[in-house]
């Protein structure tokens, strides 16, 4: 997932499909922070400078030589000088900020949740009323305790709101937020599931091999006619009104009659390409551990399973029925008793009824391989827990908060941006997106403040100041 995903990124953003490229660039650093050329690509595909100096910021973290990400922040130096200011001595802050560990989690298992519909905190705008999927927040007074790293408590916090569940719960009874995620299950082995899938594709690479001989064969037979069309109807022979005539219907018949010869060969080909194409395409995505590899591989033997069973009883049943009409035809002397007729009939159908079990076996063997591949490409619905993981850098946590944010998850979003500011409290950045969380929490006074501690390290910031003038117009009114 993560390599096509960059790859995807890569390939748009050099067809200059920036938005495209955000997409899938901002999926792999999700899935693997310490991707270097991922977060190199996608300071590319950004258009803001400051969001381009964190990604940049983020690659020289992981590789601290990165030529390229120093090239790239020397480049933004030259263009906006006033982002690289370095700042006054620090001042005392009005009041300090409360701040809890942050919770991490798996990136990748955040992949599977559905993306909030509000932007990025970098990239702020006015936050509107809640849609009905994202019920509205209330600040928790008494937050969870945070877990320590690898402890799974019985109470966790909702990562949108904050509020108390349980454990055993699988949505929040104060937002209504889905408090699970899908995770891969703990198959033993992939083996049953790479077994099942090339004995699957024997059978349906033999199909398409089978199709393009008769194809093959359809194709040899039209070349033949062309050729004797040419004997009969030679191209640019001027013949009597009547002989041309007689010429027409006779090029007709012929061309009719071929085409009623070989339009059962073609319909069988055609048949045959897409049982045999439908077989590999099913094994390849089974091995890729794709779901519908695994129920399209599962239909498609069941299918040639049933029908060799089906067959095999057919013959039990004809063999029923022929075999006391053999012996009555014996004892009345239509046949000659000394001829082995019986014996040969019995022996046509032992070997008949071996052929077709074995054939049946091979599908049966398949289904049960079968069974025990669905756990190496099936998911459970597990419990959501974020652990605790403090850093030394404000990067770390404030990108951390970014993902949690495009997941709808405030509460851990929150978390993870108080962590930021402490560590860097004159980062004007960090100090907004707060602001902008500390809002959607239902805490405008913090979130007042803020942004006015903000706007005193960026005063000349406009989206802060839009931002701190317009939660003033609604705490007033």
């Amino acid at each position: 997932m993560s390599t096509e995903a960059f790859q995807a990124g890569v390939a748009a953003l050099k067809s200059g499909n920036k938005a495209l490229a955000r997409q899938h660039l901002m999926q792999v650093v999700e899935q693997d922070e310490n991707n270097e050329q991922a977060w190199l690509y996608l300071a590319g595909a950004l258009e803001d400078p400051q969001e381009m100096r964190i990604s940049l910021e983020n690659a020289l973290h992981i590789n601290p030589q990165s030529s390229r990400a120093k090239q790239g922040l020397e480049w933004l130096r030259k263009q906006h000088p006033a982002m690289f200011v370095e700042p006054t001595p620090a001042i005392a802050e009005a009041a300090p900020v409360a701040t809890a560990p942050a919770y991490t989690g798996a990136t990748l298992a955040l992949a599977d949740m559905p993306l909030s519909s509000n932007a990025i905190p970098d990239q702020p705008s006015a936050p509107g009323p809640a849609p009905m999927t994202q019920p509205a927040i209330v600040a928790q007074p008494n937050p969870v305790a945070v877990p320590a790293l690898g402890e799974v408590p019985d109470i966790l916090p909702c990562p949108r709101c904050g509020a108390q569940t349980r454990y055993a719960e699988q949505r929040c009874r104060q937002c209504g937020m889905t408090l699970t995620i899908k995770a891969d299950r703990q198959a033993p082995s992939r083996a049953p599931a790479i077994i099942a899938a090339i004995l699957s594709m024997l059978p349906a690479l033999l199909w398409t091999l089978l199709a393009i001989l008769i194809f093959g064969n359809v194709f040899q037979k039209y070349t033949d006619f062309q050729k004797q069309l040419k004997v009969i109807a030679p191209p640019g022979l001027s013949l009597p009104e009547a002989q041309q005539k007689l010429q027409d219907e006779k090029v007709a018949r012929m061309e009719e009659l071929f085409s009623a010869s070989i339009t059962p060969s073609l319909n069988a080909a055609v048949v045959f390409l897409l049982i045999g194409v439908f077989g590999i395409v099913m094994a390849v995505a089974l091995i890729r551990r794709k779901k519908y590899g695994f129920w399209g591989t599962l239909i498609y033997n069941s299918i040639y399973a049933f029908s060799w069973l089906s067959l095999l009883f057919a013959v039990f049943r004809l063999e029923s029925e022929i075999t006391p009409l053999v012996q009555l035809l014996s004892q009345s002397f239509i046949i000659d008793p000394s001829m082995s007729v019986s014996g040969n009939a019995d022996s046509f159908f032992t070997m008949l009824k071996l052929i077709i079990f074995a054939f049946a076996s091979y599908y049966l063997i398949i289904l049960v391989l079968m069974i025990f591949a669905w756990k190496s490409v099936s998911q459970q619905v597990v419990r959501f827990v974020p652990q605790f993981e403090e850093l030394s850098d404000g990067n770390g946590h404030f990108n951390r908060g970014v993902v949690y944010q495009k997941r709808g998850m405030w509460y851990l979003s929150m978390l993870e941006w108080e962590r930021a500011v402490k560590l860097n409290p004159r980062d004007s950045t960090y100090r907004h997106a707060l602001g902008l969380i500390y809002e959607q929490m239902k805490r405008p006074a913090d979130a007042l403040q803020q942004f006015e501690q903000a706007l005193t390290e960026d005063p000349n910031n406009l989206r802060i100041s839009q931002d701190r003038d317009r939660l003033v117009q609604t705490l007033r009114a």
